[in-house]
């Protein structure tokens, strides 16, 4: 029987940065706590700690304000009296990627440590829910324990547990288990007799959880100061609570049995732990998410709050993950400079967006728009960044043609296409090149000399300026130089475009005129409408290309200049108005087909088409088009004419997926954090009327049909708040949908004019058969989803009533062993499977994916399927996301489960999410170090995910980390273009600890590499769900 019941308070502020108030508001009462708190610190050294929330980044916000205060804080912070870190910022973990949340941890871990003190504790406690492997990534910055409220059932029997990540990594939980959670003992009573009866009323709450004789007191919450004075209450407290009641205590037993006495002290949360760690009992053992709400409320409906925030996001995770820090690493690899500066910031005002409140869209609307902005800023650093890399890599590649030309004006233009994600058969790519003349002979070739198709999207033109000039004027100026002869007129011509362009921004190459049009009287046929003609006016457009890139006619160009100098004679000519433009531009789009792993393909297109003597392979590729379908070597695609959806069969397979893209339009009375259907809801599920299909593009490149359909949608939900308003509003959808030539995959893309409110829009994927498991992509790992959720039996007393939507990152599956069909998506987390309802056939299955969710309060207290308020009830009128939106998604039917056909469901989601794949820069003709196609980074087999490339961040080198989404062990191969020195396996700080391949090939500590000149092959060995960092060191 244990003799006294030991407490530990904690005392604490959870800082939300923004929320119902904005950053700088917030900041204004940060600024005053903090102050706060260093005085009482100093002044009352038996307040002997204080921990700041877990999250550095309010010492940067404090410090930005009181720079003066930096040595007090320090100073506290070193002494270990004030805990700080181990995260940047308290993230969600759902809605943000797994590199996300390493580099919070790598950048609060970092800053705590140059502070003086880092509190090695997972602690998230205000999170919503938790993602199965947040174990493995705690284990690998150092940290063996975690500490939160939300997301815990009654599965998990106390207050403190182990939990597993699906590589068998551990962590010790704190459960906050009191429905208070971090709050429990928020502002206790400073007079000594209510502290004790406070104490006591918090014993029995914590109690029937406890697994040891000693209980965690959090005293703080959301924005609450210090409580001076506390030391002193706590010292007089104690006395009173020497001795217990024995017979009114025996009530309210622990897992130990009784208690004589308590004892509260101030402490932190790493002492509480190691005091509980310390008595070695048999804790349970929990595997897999934490998303229940039968404690404390899990606000799923924030997954689909907002909808363009979680776009924004993964834009920018995309460019940060999959361009800028590959692309830049590869060039720091050439020896050239790596912008270290950008990219950190870039990632700060990402990661400055990840806050829950923040990242969740559930705070007032000037925060989002504040939100907006950052991601604003992050993505234009990218953009410039890529924009500086690619052609700098370009530059050193080899682009000498696989066909050499006779003439200059026949050279191809090199194009350099970028790829930083899986090897793939091909991807549609779209640029834009500088050419004379029309591409109707153009040839487009890779380095096999294969021809690939493309087409010409847009041509366009770019005036350089106008000038009308008087023909009497002209005429006189010809007559006094003496140039009687086209030959003349044309030096003097070219002479006068050479000096101008000197001078003009953007024109860096030495210009020469290449063609001369004249209205009316043309040598060469215009390419644009003829101009209504005007009386005495003569239109002259002269055209200019980069000297040596054309193909010029000189008899051509001698002849207008001649037709010129006869104009000068006539009087019937008052005006020459000139025009001078620069060669065509064209924008075409090709299959890149052949796409290395993170690298790059050389493509030329020969302006004129290729020597008939030159062997040229054709590439074999079928698209097809009809008024209603399109196909092409895998797919046939048709659209129901009456409703727009869509039917895809697998011509491999020969499986029939009917109904796709069925949009259903439900009422939604909730707020920011819960979706709520009035009582009487009313689904909408069919156009207005049948939609108008339209045959949009038709190859060589892809094959596209455009829907266009008009939705008759309630304007709002009812006063009563218990049904739709009887009132309508019509609200277009338009949905593209393409096939591209060669390529396993659906692509969608949809516009949608929202103008109602009060309501819920989702997109719905029918399969015809009972799957035997729906897997959806989860952070770092890939996990089966339930099928239907069954209600729990005691549900009335959940505090908030369980759903079955669920979080997803790249693609959610459906499966038999024979056939699927993956839903990939780009920003969209939110999906639900459903068994049966609108849209699904008997014996069937959906997915339905949330496009929109659109409500006007941050909280309500009059919910149904939830208990009480989740936040303040502020008004959001901009959470009803008015105007104009666009989403993106694709479809993979497949034989088998989604990890057959080569991990195809994984290649597709990789390409597909990173951002139409491929970037391509124009290159002139050089040697280059590199050869024309090149791969960075191959793993094999190519079923494990690449999660980044990057930077050392301890040194000169390259890290590359992989993760394993299968539960089976996998043996891998990865292949770096580069040869090191070392390559060693590191922990998630990026701290070597095992070498797994040197430069000599020599054997060290476990090594299984070897080294070939220019090229670094490792093995490794793969657990389920294992992550691994490999750090190049050069």
């Amino acid at each position: 029987m244990a003799e006294q019941l030991h407490i530990v308070l904690v005392p604490h502020t959870h800082w939300d940065r923004e929320w119902y108030q904005t950053f700088q508001q917030f900041r204004l009462r940060l600024v005053k706590a903090v102050d706060a708190l260093l005085n009482v610190l100093e002044e009352d050294q038996d307040f002997r700690y204080f921990m700041l929330d877990g999250q550095t980044i309010v010492i940067d916000d404090y410090l930005e304000a009181r720079p003066e205060q930096a040595e007090r804080l320090k100073r506290l912070i070193r002494s270990g009296r004030i805990l700080v870190g181990p995260w940047y910022i308290q993230p969600d973990e759902f809605l943000v990627s797994g590199e996300s949340l390493i580099r919070n941890l790598q950048r609060g871990i970092s800053q705590a440590e140059e502070l003086g003190g880092l509190m090695r504790v997972g602690y998230v406690p205000d999170t919503f829910g938790h993602i199965a492997q947040l174990p493995q990534i705690l284990r690998g910055v150092g940290i063996d324990n975690a500490v939160f409220w939300r997301g815990v059932g009654e599965e998990i029997k106390g207050s403190e547990f182990y939990w597993e990540a699906p590589d068998g990594s551990q962590v010790f939980v704190v459960y906050l288990a009191d429905p208070q959670g971090y709050s429990n003992a928020r502002q206790m009573p400073l007079n000594p007799e209510e502290f004790v009866s406070r104490v006591k009323l918090q014993v029995a709450n914590l109690l029937p959880r406890a697994t040891d004789d000693v209980l965690l007191f959090m005293n703080g919450s959301d924005h609450l100061e210090v409580q001076e004075g506390l030391p002193a209450t706590i010292a007089q407290a104690n006395a009173l609570l020497q001795h217990v009641d024995i017979q009114q205590e025996r009530k309210q037993s622990s897992a130990n049995g009784h208690y004589h006495s308590l004892y509260v002290e101030i402490g932190t949360l790493p002492q509480y732990i190691e005091r509980v760690r310390s008595q070695n009992r048999h804790w349970q053992v929990w595997q897999g998410e934490l998303r229940s709400s039968q404690f404390a409320p899990l606000l799923p409906g924030v997954l689909s709050s907002r909808i363009w925030i979680k776009q924004q996001n993964e834009r920018c995770e995309q460019l940060l993950e999959r361009w800028v820090e590959p692309m830049t690493t590869f060039m720091s690899a050439l020896n050239l400079s790596y912008p270290e500066g950008l990219v950190r910031l870039a990632w700060q005002y990402l990661l400055q967006n990840h806050p829950h409140d923040s990242i969740c869209g559930c705070s007032i609307d000037q925060v989002h728009r504040e939100n907006s902005v950052r991601f604003a800023q992050c993505q234009q650093i990218c953009e410039g960044l890529l924009a500086q890399t690619l052609p700098q890599i370009a530059a050193r590649v080899d682009t000498q043609p696989p066909i050499p030309v006779k003439h200059p004006a026949d050279a191809p233009v090199p194009i350099v296409v970028f790829h930083p994600a899986p090897a793939t058969p091909g991807e549609a790519v779209q640029t834009t090149v500088q050419l004379p003349g029309s591409l109707n002979h153009a040839m487009l070739l890779d380095e096999k000399r294969r021809c690939m198709p493309f087409r010409v999207v847009n041509r366009s033109r770019e005036v350089l300026g106008t000038m009308p000039v008087a023909r009497e004027m002209l005429a006189s100026m010809v007559a006094l130089s003496g140039l009687q002869d086209p030959d003349h007129l044309l030096q003097m011509t070219q002479s006068i475009i050479t000096s101008t362009l000197g001078e003009t921004p953007g024109i860096d190459e030495k210009q020469e005129i290449s063609h001369i049009y004249i209205e009316n009287v043309t040598v060469s046929p215009l390419h644009h409408e003829p101009h209504i003609p005007h009386p005495g006016v003569i239109f002259i457009e002269i055209m200019i290309a980069p000297k040596g890139r054309v193909q010029i006619n000189r008899a051509d160009l001698r002849a207008a200049a001649q037709q010129v100098l006869d104009l000068l004679r006539r009087e019937d000519i008052h005006t020459l108005e000139l025009k001078l433009v620069a060669q065509a531009r064209e924008t075409i789009s090709f299959v890149a087909q052949d796409l290395p792993s993170y690298g790059y393909k050389t493509y030329w297109l020969y302006p004129r088409g290729c020597d008939a003597s030159q062997k040229v392979h054709s590439v074999s590729s079928f698209l097809g088009t009809g008024h209603n379908s399109i196909e092409n070597e895998h797919y046939q695609v048709a659209v129901d004419a009456t409703n727009g959806t869509l039917t895809v069969t697998d011509k491999r397979t020969g499986a029939v997926f009917r109904g796709l893209n069925r949009f259903i339009d439900g009422g939604d009375i909730g707020d920011l954090y819960t979706y709520c259907p009035p009582e009487h809801d009313m689904l909408i599920g069919e156009p207005l009327e049948a939609p108008r299909i339209e045959v949009i593009e038709s190859g060589p490149v892809r094959a596209a049909l455009r829907i266009s359909s008009r939705w008759a949608l309630p304007t709002s939900c009812t006063a009563n708040r218990r049904e739709r308003s009887a009132r309508t509003a019509v609200c277009t959808i338009v949905s593209d949908v393409a096939l591209t030539a060669g390529m396993r995959r659906v692509d969608i893309h949809t516009r949608i004019e929202n103008k109602v409110k009060d309501h819920r829009l989702r997109v719905l994927f029918p399969v015809p058969y009972r799957p035997e498991a729906v897997m959806a992509e989860s952070t770092f790992q890939v996990c089966q989803r339930p099928i239907s959720l069954p209600e729990p039996v005691n549900v009335s007393t959940w505090i908030e009533y369980p759903v079955a939507t669920f979080p997803q990152k790249r693609f959610v599956d459906l499966s038999t062993s024979q056939f699927g069909l993956a839903i990939l998506n780009q920003g969209l987390p939110e999906c639900e499977v459903l068994p049966s309802g609108f849209g699904v056939e008997e014996g069937g299955t959906a997915v339905a994916i949330t496009l929109l969710r659109c409500v006007d309060w941050l909280s309500r207290g009059d919910l149904p399927n939830r208990q009480g308020h989740a936040g303040p009830m502020e008004h959001t009128p901009e959470a009803q996301c008015p105007g104009f939106y666009e989403f993106d998604y694709a479809l993979v039917p497949h034989a088998g489960a989604w990890d057959g056909e080569e991990a195809l469901v994984l290649r597709e989601a990789q390409t597909f999410t990173t951002r139409l794949a491929t970037r391509a820069v124009i290159e002139e003709i050089h040697e280059g170090r590199f050869p024309s196609r090149e791969a960075f980074v191959t793993v094999e087999p190519a079923a494990l995910v690449v999660s980044a490339v990057k930077r050392w961040l301890r040194g000169k080198g390259i890290v590359v980390r992989l993760y394993n989404p299968f539960a089976s062990a996998v043996h891998a191969t990865v292949h770096l273009r580069f040869s090191f020195w070392k390559v060693s396996r590191a922990n998630l700080l990026e701290e070597c600890q095992e070498v797994v391949a040197t430069a000599q090939g020599g054997e060290e500590a476990g090594s299984s590499g070897e080294m070939r000149a220019g090229e670094q092959r490792v093995t490794l060995e793969f657990k389920g769900g294992e992550i691994i960092t490999l750090v190049c060191e050069e």
